[in-house]
């Protein structure tokens, strides 16, 4: 099954956000002291990467189906 275009752009985009996010949380939660920074950051981070592998492997499947250009 292959993901909509509509789909695949509004998660692409949040993929290229959320390591900014990461980076603003951080920076905000050691400034006002808030607790569990690193831990938010990383499991953002973690959401970023995830989502960056399954966007690549969605690109793929379409590339192979329609012979996009890879």
């Amino acid at each position: 099954m292959l993901m909509s275009n509509d789909l695949y752009d509004i998660l692409n985009k949040i993929q290229r956000w959320l390591p900014a996010l990461a980076v603003f949380w951080l920076t905000i939660s050691t400034i006002w002291s808030v607790p569990y920074g690193e831990p938010v950051r990383d499991t953002i981070m973690a959401i970023a990467a995830l989502l960056a592998a399954t966007l690549e492997v969605s690109t793929a499947r379409y590339n192979k189906i329609y012979g996009g250009d890879n």
